[in-house]
């Protein structure tokens, strides 16, 4: 997929808009200036929208096109292009492609194609609830949107640029249900617009397999997204399968279950069950000793027996000490809770003496602050922020539960998970709330987690984790 930075310009200067309110416009500097602090490697696409000239129907901002078409790049210019000789302007001015937004629900696209050919035309579709808008999205299309890509598809236009008004300027991620529905219903290859704000969005976005590029404007001006990043991810974006994880709250030598951490109930056997997931497919497993303990130590010993695949231990662990024991127990990497948040510095000592890998920080999340003793506790500290300190100190990975959506299967929190995935490098284990097949897929595509994590959904063999592995492979997200 590629990735086009975009620079949108209002009376000489880049600027970013938020759902195409021009009352909203941010400023950022002169065009060159802007593009240089990018960084945008030679030879790449870049995205130019005269927003004056698609209010008022008059190419404004031709003087700058000019300029930034002398450099390296392959420079694609919309705005006020609503005749031939519109067009023909900003290609004398040195584009390479036109974009066309207004313009492509008339006749006038079907003289574009003839004229210039239909590689060098990027029919602009910008949608709002499922409405088409035009005129700077101020009015609404006469076409629907079936329509209008069946003209596309007809005119054999290759690429539409795509955007979700709803999504534009607001850095809450794209609109991956309506690219999701476009390939269904159309073979045109999408660019997606709107929405970006983190490297996750972009290889969410290749993955879907219909979209061919992204157009990444306030994302990018705001350093949320860096493009160097961003291409070395997407290039090894398959490379690290995302992980389906069971896990097991343990007491007593019994797997329980409970909503919001309360209303407990036996859930089985540990070993049956850990059996019976790493049979399914399980990439991982995790064992939480929900009374913190230490009394399940002789449960854990008995699972790593039994299973192959990796297990990750948490509950009570309260020195290096303890993680040193649950590590000889058997587990892999241990979680550690309520002893790293009343001292942060046992995340650095245990970090230093068995690894950043072997080190996982749980954080149980209610109303946005961090909890501890089994969610029963509630402090004062961020939540988000306490990621980022605990990645600071050697944490190796969080497993982020939403106690608000534990146990309901009314889905992942979306939102908490994109707060944490934008500030972190290190990966995110989302939990609370898995309910259904798309919940997983969700949770990786639009929160970024690195792997899913379900309890209770797994128990009662509502769903298998074979199932949920199979479900995120024909959506195109790598598994093992």
């Amino acid at each position: 997929m590629e990735l086009i930075p975009s620079l949108d310009l209002l009376n000489g200067r880049v600027v970013r808009l938020t759902h195409g309110d021009f009352a909203s416009a941010k400023v950022y500097g002169d065009a060159e200036s802007v593009l240089d602090a990018l960084h945008v490697p030679r030879g790449a696409r870049l995205h130019v929208v005269d927003l004056e000239a698609s209010r008022s129907g008059k190419p404004v901002e031709t003087d700058i096109v000019r300029r930034l078409a002398r450099r390296d790049l392959i420079v694609q210019v919309g705005g006020g292009i609503r005749s031939l000789d519109d067009a023909r302007r900003w290609l004398d001015c040195g584009a390479e492609r036109i974009v066309v937004g207004t313009a492509a629900v008339t006749s006038l696209l079907d003289a574009l194609v003839e004229t210039f050919g239909p590689e060098r035309i990027v029919p602009a579709i910008d949608v709002r609830d499922g409405v088409v808008r035009t005129e700077g999205w101020t009015r609404e299309a006469t076409v629907n949107m079936g329509e209008l890509f069946a003209r596309v598809e007809a005119l054999a236009i290759p690429e539409a640029l795509v955007t979700d008004i709803s999504k534009d300027g607001a850095l809450r991620g794209p609109s991956f249900t309506l690219y999701r529905e476009l390939r269904k219903t159309t073979r045109v290859k999408i660019i997606a617009s709107g929405g970006v704000s983190q490297t996750s969005d972009l290889v969410s976005l290749a993955r879907l397999g219909n979209v061919s590029g992204c157009v990444i404007g306030k994302a990018l001006l705001e350093k949320r997204v860096d493009l160097n990043e961003a291409g070395a991810r997407l290039a090894t974006a398959d490379s690290v399968p995302e992980r389906v994880i069971p896990c097991l709250d343990v007491r007593g030598g019994r797997v329980v279950k409970g909503v919001s951490f309360e209303n407990i109930r036996d859930a089985g056997d540990p070993v049956e069950c850990a059996m019976r997931y790493e049979e399914e497919g399980a990439d991982e497993l995790v064992i939480l000793d929900i009374e913190g303990d230490r009394s399940s130590i002789d449960t854990v010993h008995r699972v790593a027996e039994s299973i192959f695949i990796p297990l990750t231990v948490g509950g009570g662990i309260r020195s290096v000490e303890d993680f040193r024991d649950t590590l000889r127990a058997g587990a892999d990497r241990v979680a550690i809770n309520t002893a790293a948040l009343r001292r942060p510095e046992l995340i650095a000592e245990c970090s230093s003496e068995f690894g950043v890998q072997a080190v996982v920080v749980s954080v149980d999340a209610k109303g946005g602050y961090a909890t501890v003793r089994g969610g029963r506790e509630a402090t004062d500290v961020d939540a988000i922020r306490w990621c980022r300190r605990a990645e600071e100190l050697g944490a190796g990975e969080i497993l982020l539960t939403s106690i608000d959506r534990d146990g309901t299967n009314s889905g992942f929190d979306i939102e908490l998970l994109r707060a944490a995935t934008s500030v972190l490098k290190i990966g995110v284990i989302a939990s609370g709330g898995a309910g259904a097949l798309d919940h997983f897929r969700d949770a990786i595509e639009a929160g970024g987690a690195r792997a899913v994590l379900a309890a209770s959904l797994f128990h009662d063999r509502v769903l298998t984790v074979g199932e949920v592995k199979r479900h995120l492979e024909a959506e195109g997200i790598p598994v093992r």
